[in-house]
C-alpha cells in the first residue's frame, strides 16, 4: 500500500480509496450537478414573484434565466485554460463554493443589479463545473463501474433537478417566499461542498489547457460526426420542447394543473432515461443516439395531430422525455468513446456549444412559432433530428464501443 510520501509525490489517491469513498465522491458530485441545475432554472417559477417584488417588469426579470446560459457558455472554455495545471479537486470545490455565495446574494438582493451580480456568478460557476466535471467522471468512478455509468450518475443529478429541484423550488416559494427559496438552495450547497473537500481524491489534469487545445474535438472526425448530431437534434429539441406547454394550452385545452402533471410526466421519464443510456451506451453509444434520435422524431412528428388528447399527450410526452433523459449522456458518451484523449482538453468548448445550442434553440424556435405556428415548428423539428439521426447512421458507421465498454 502506498505510503503517505508516496502520495505526496503526486502518485495517484483514486486507488487509495475505499470504494465507499469512491461512491460518495463521484455522488457529491452528481448532488453538486442537481444544485446547479435547479438554481439555474429556478427562476422559471419565482418571475413573477421577482418581479413583482423588485418592481419590474416580467420580461426583464428573465435576465435571470438568459445571463447564467450566456456566462456559462463563455466560462467554460475561459475557466478551463485559466486554471492551467490546478488539481481539478479544488476547481470542483471553488465552483461549488461560488455557487453558495451566488444564490446567497440572490436571496438579499436589495435590487435588481445586485441579483444579477449574483446570477452571473452562478453562470461562472455553471460553465466551469460542466467542462470539469464531466470530463473527469471517468477519474471519479469507482473500480469496474466504467465510464458511461459514471457519466449517467452525474447526469441523474442533472434530470433529478428537472423532476424533483424545480418543482419543489416553486412550492417553496409559494410557501415561504421566493428570497428563502434561493438560500435553501444555497444551504444545500454546504453538505456538498464539505464532502468534495473529505471525499475527492487528487484530480492532477494530464497537462495544462491551452486555447490551442480547446478545438480538440471539433478537430477529431469520429468527435466531429457526434457534434454535428448533437447539434442537430438539440437545436430540434430545444426549439421545440420550449413551447410544448403553450401548445398544451391553445391547442389541446389543458389547464395549468394538467400541464403541470403532463410535464412532471416527461421529468419523470426523462430520469428514467436517463438510467437507461447509462447501461445501453455501455454496450453501443451509436446504437442508443440514434435510438434516442428516433424516438424524439417520433414524438415531435405525432405531437400536433395525437397530443390533443389527454391519452395520447402522455404517451408522447413521457417517450419525448425518455429519449431526451438519455441524450446528453450519450453525447457525452460518444466523446469518451471516440476521442478519450481530447475529452479533458476539448470538454470546455463541448459545453459552450451546448449552452449555445440552448438558447438558440429556444430563440428560433420563438420565431417559428410566431409566424408559422406550432405544428410547422414541430415538423422542422423532425426534420433536423432526422438529419441527426441519418449523420450518425451514416457518418458515424465506423464508431466502436471499446472504450465504454471498459472500466473508467
Amino acid at each position: 500500500m502506498p505510503s503517505n510520501r508516496q502520495a505526496r509525490r503526486g502518485l495517484p489517491e483514486h486507488n487509495q480509496q475505499s470504494v465507499t469513498q469512491q461512491w460518495l465522491a463521484i455522488l457529491s458530485v452528481a448532488v453538486g450537478a442537481f444544485a446547479l441545475v435547479t438554481s439555474e432554472f429556478l427562476p422559471v417559477g419565482v418571475l413573477n414573484d421577482v418581479a413583482s417584488d423588485l418592481g419590474i417588469s416580467a420580461g426583464l426579470a428573465g435576465l435571470m434565466v438568459t445571463l447564467p446560459g450566456i456566462m456559462a457558455a463563455l466560462a467554460a472554455p475561459l475557466i478551463s485554460v485559466g486554471v492551467g495545471a490546478l488539481d481539478r479537486r479544488y476547481l470542483l470545490i471553488g465552483l461549488t463554493l461560488i455557487m453558495i455565495i451566488a444564490n446567497t446574494i440572490v436571496a438579499y438582493a436589495v435590487d435588481f443589479n445586485l441579483l444579477l451580480v449574483g446570477r452571473v456568478l452562478l453562470g461562472v460557476s455553471i460553465g466551469g463545473f460542466w467542462a470539469t466535471a464531466i470530463a473527469l467522471s471517468g477519474r471519479l468512478a469507482p473500480d469496474g463501474m466504467g465510464v458511461a455509468k459514471a457519466n449517467s450518475i452525474i447526469m441523474a443529478g442533472v434530470t433529478l433537478a428537472t423532476v424533483v429541484g424545480v418543482p419543489v423550488g416553486t412550492w417553496l416559494s409559494g410557501l415561504m417566499g421566493w428570497r428563502m427559496t434561493f438560500l435553501v438552495t444555497a444551504l444545500v450547497g454546504i453538505p456538498v461542498l464539505l464532502a468534495q473537500v473529505f471525499l475527492l481524491p487528487r484530480l492532477l489534469p494530464e497537462k495544462a489547457i491551452r486555447i490551442s487545445d480547446l478545438p480538440a474535438l471539433f478537430i477529431n472526425p469520429q468527435a466531429r460526426v457526434g457534434l454535428i448530431a448533437v447539434l442537430l437534434i438539440g437545436l430540434a429539441h430545444f426549439a421545440a420542447y420550449t413551447y410544448v406547454a403553450p401548445f398544451f394550452k391553445q391547442n389541446a385545452g389543458f389547464d395549468g394543473p394538467t400541464i403541470g402533471s403532463l410535464l412532471l410526466l416527461y421529468g419523470v421519464a426523462g430520469f428514467m432515461g436517463n438510467i437507461f443510456a447509462g447501461y445501453a451506451a455501455n454496450r453501443s453509444v451509436r446504437h442508443t443516439l440514434m435510438l434516442v434520435a428516433l424516438m424524439i422524431a417520433v414524438s415531435t412528428a405525432l405531437f400536433p395531430h395525437f397530443a390533443t388528447g389527454m391519452t395520447g399527450a402522455a404517451m408522447l410526452i413521457a417517450l419525448w422525455g425518455f429519449a431526451f433523459g438519455a441524450f446528453p449522456a450519450c453525447a457525452n458518451i460518444w466523446m469518451f468513446v471516440v476521442a478519450p484523449k481530447d475529452v479533458e482538453r476539448g470538454m470546455p468548448l463541448f459545453v459552450a456549444m451546448f449552452q449555445v445550442i440552448i438558447a438558440l434553440g429556444s430563440f428560433f424556435g420563438g420565431q417559428v412559432v410566431d409566424h408559422m405556428g406550432t405544428a410547422v415548428l414541430l415538423s422542422l423539428a423532425t426534420a433536423l433530428v432526422g438529419c441527426g439521426f441519418v449523420t450518425v447512421l451514416v457518418l458515424g458507421r465506423n464508431v466502436s464501443n471499446n472504450l465504454a465498454a471498459q472500466p473508467g
